[in-house]
């Protein structure tokens, strides 16, 4: 069997991999990333794309720990997003620029909305009711707008597989990575497997798990404790048919009632992701449960809306992140060092450049080595970006969830 010797062998292709891939190749180390499905598939692919500063998590008026970890991100993505920091994510996709904020009446909702401005690099702007979007007309609380960004999080994968494509391989879904240990209990070297039954032996200075819920079955196999990672559920819903882009969180008090991101469809329609305590909530629900608890949610908050021709879906994704004392959200990004493995959880999107940080710091404290050993992997498949929920949905129901329509 042939032998390639990398700094890092990287197992998984969603953000934190492919940023962690790009740093090390522009640091000069040799760097191969793997993936066994399609590059995003789970967290990253099922994300809504918002860079949050830490307002959301600041609506109980005090700044939390999530919000002084969140709050100098945006900065740093907005650099790389305008080409002028590395890596250049010049061609990946901003939705949008900012983003609405907006509360019910209650007397709790709008101390909420006082509470975001505290302590954060982001300033929330007060909308006029003259101002305001069709949507939000006759809104009886509060309507702020805030510059964070929404990106795409397919053109993001695309942007960072495209520059390190020669780095990335397809190994096959079952068994595509067989962990080998050393004596000493470290890992010794990983046996990859490609799907048309190539096979190459992998031999790291580094090897970093980031495979979001994977990084599970990845510990195990390297004798590693799988209880480190614990899973927040979200059943997500999606809703499209005549309606026009929207951006912006629905708060009461300290909770986001829902947070609305758009995005477009193959074929041009836009669609809206709904997340916030709704997709918290609907795990325990079904999926005809959940559409109807969204109809009535966003009727509710959203004075302007209609929802006539609306057409609904939903999905699961669990979020894999550090495990906590309560099952909370950690407040931070978690990354555990143990022999010569790395498994990385970014906890949620805007982190990633600090865990790559982290992550980047503690490989490249061994000597750098040569890339030449990779075009052995030459004629390996390349993984190609996950399709997005709203494409890979076939089945959509209609208001009176008695109908259903083909995507």
């Amino acid at each position: 069997m042939e032998k390639v010797h990398v700094n890092a062998l990287i197992i998984g292709g969603g953000a934190t991999g492919l940023w962690l891939l790009d740093r090390l190749r522009r640091e000069g180390r040799s760097a191969l990333l793997v993936e066994s499905k399609s590059l995003g598939t789970g967290q990253t692919i099922a994300a809504q794309g918002i860079l949050h500063s830490g307002l959301k998590y600041s609506l109980q008026g005090l700044l939390t720990a999530s919000a002084r970890e969140a709050r100098e991100m945006p900065a740093i993505w907005r650099k790389c997003l305008e080409g002028g920091s590395l890596p250049n994510l010049a061609q990946t996709q901003v939705r949008s620029q900012s983003f609405y904020l907006w509360g019910t009446n209650s007397a709790s909702s709008k101390l909420g909305m006082w509470g975001a401005r505290l302590g954060l690099q982001v300033t929330p702007q007060a909308v006029s009711p003259h101002n305001a979007p069709a949507l939000l007309k006759g809104c009886s609380g509060s309507i702020f707008s805030v510059a964070e960004q929404v990106i795409s999080c397919e053109s993001l994968l695309a942007d960072l597989a495209t520059t390190n494509q020669h780095h990335i391989v397809q190994v096959a879904e079952d068994q595509g990575t067989e962990i080998r240990l050393g004596s000493d209990g470290s890992v010794q070297s990983v046996v990859l497997n490609s799907p048309e039954g190539q096979q190459v032996e992998v031999i790291a200075d580094w090897n970093v798990f980031a495979a979001g819920k994977g990084n599970a079955g990845l510990r195990e196999a390297a004798g590693l404790d799988p209880r480190k990672q614990q899973s927040r559920p979200l059943h997500m819903v999606m809703v499209r048919g005549g309606l026009s882009e929207f951006y912006g969180h629905c708060v009461d008090g300290a909770t986001t009632r829902v947070s609305i991101t758009s995005a477009k469809r193959s074929d041009g329609e836009t669609v809206w992701q709904v997340g916030g305590k709704i997709a918290e909530d609907g795990i325990s629900m079904d999926r005809e449960g959940l559409i109807s608890r969204a109809q009535a949610e966003l009727l509710d908050t959203m004075p302007g809306i209609s929802l006539d021709n609306a057409l609904w879906s939903t999905y699961r994704v669990d979020r894999a992140e550090g495990v906590t004392m309560t099952g909370g959200r950690p407040d931070s990004f978690r990354m555990e060092k143990e022999g010569n493995t790395l498994t990385a959880w970014p906890t949620k999107l805007v982190l990633v450049p600090q865990l790559i940080q982290s992550l980047t710091s503690t490989v490249c404290s061994t000597a750098a080595c040569g890339s030449e050993e990779l075009e052995k992997l030459n004629s390996w498949p390349r993984p190609q970006v996950a399709t997005a929920p709203w494409d890979q949905q076939q089945r959509w129901t209609s208001l009176k969830l008695s109908e259903s329509a083909a995507a």
